[in-house]
Order: structure tokens, then sequence, then C-alpha cells
């Protein structure tokens, strides 16, 4: 037992060493450090997989906002401006818009989908950032997705979250990030 115990500690070090020697902070591009210090704060990432089957009855469905809403209750409450009585709140609700978010993900993969099933079959991560207004709505909003440079897949996923919508507050939500991960089939 001892010695297993040694040999993975072994490999546990070689393996620090080898990412510090090749791949370490001195080497890692501005996204790879964004990444990094997301996962330290704790953020997990979103994973979307490719499944290859019914993508075009998810562009029609779940990729338009009224098709989501069907599905999403807290989603159509967003949308509808909220359905709270009284002062609203200096931020939104920090688990309703992790709620949300995680169900407005149908469209993002609805992005994802139509790329590979245009044949560009790459896997990769990106990192969402955008900040709720007062009124709910995305503001200041960026899509960093450099494994798919020269693909849509940016452009399409920055229309989608530019659509979504969150309970209003009287001084909005400070910029957030959000890590997606996207798997081919």
């Amino acid at each position: 037992m001892k010695n297993a115990t040694r040999m993975l500690l072994g490999l546990v070090a070689l393996g620090a060493c080898s990412r510090g020697a090749a791949g370490g902070a001195s080497g890692a591009t501005p996204f790879d450090k964004r990444w990094d210090a997301l996962a330290q704060q704790g953020a997990e990432a979103i994973r979307v997989v490719s499944d290859g089957q019914g993508a075009a009855l998810m562009d029609n469905v779940l990729g338009a906002q009224s098709g989501a809403v069907a599905m999403a209750p807290l989603m159509a409450e967003s949308l509808k401006g909220g359905a709270r009585s009284g002062p609203l709140p200096d931020r939104p609700d920090a688990n309703a818009v992790q709620k949300l978010v995680h169900q407005y993900v149908p469209g993002v993969k609805s992005c994802y989908e139509r790329m590979t099933r245009e044949g560009d079959t790459r896997s990769g991560k990106a990192i969402v950032s955008f900040q709720i207004g007062s009124s709910g709505h995305v503001e200041a909003l960026s899509v960093d997705a450099p494994a798919f440079d020269g693909s849509q897949l940016a452009s399409c996923i920055d229309g989608q979250v530019s659509r979504w919508v969150f309970p209003p507050s009287r001084h909005g939500a400070p910029p957030s990030s959000y890590p997606f991960v996207f798997v081919g089939a």
C-alpha cells in the first residue's frame, strides 16, 4: 500500500513539474489564465455535448425564446419582469440568476449543434461574460472562444445571450463570467 501511495504522489509531482516546465502560468494564454481564475473561484463549467440528433428541432423550439419559456417557469417570470410585488431588491438573487443561466443553456447548445451539423466537430472551451442591468437585460456581453476561431459559434452564442432576461433590480448585477465546455459527439 505504501508503494502505491508513493507511486501516486510521484506521478502527481511529475505532472506538476511537466506542467510547470512546458505549460505553466508564464506560458499560459490570457484565455487560459481567465479559465484558471474562474476555476479557482469555484465556477463549474457548463458542459454542452452535441448529441447529433434532433438539432433542427432544437433550433426551432428551444433556441427560440418563446419555446424555452414554455419549458421554464422561472424564465417566463423573468421575461415578464418578475412576479414580485413591492420594492425591487438592490441586486438580482444569485440563485435565481444561476438557475436562469442553466435554463437558457439549450439556446447555447443549439448554436453548437448547428455548427456540428455543418461539419465542424471541434470541441473546446468558451467563456461567456456579461453584466445584468437594472432592467434585467444583459449588458456588456462578450464571448471568448479561441478554440472556435473561424466558426460562427461565438456570434451565435452572443445572439442567444443578448436575449436573456433576468429579474429586475435597483442596481443590476456586477459582471459575471460563465465557463462552457463544448464536446462533439
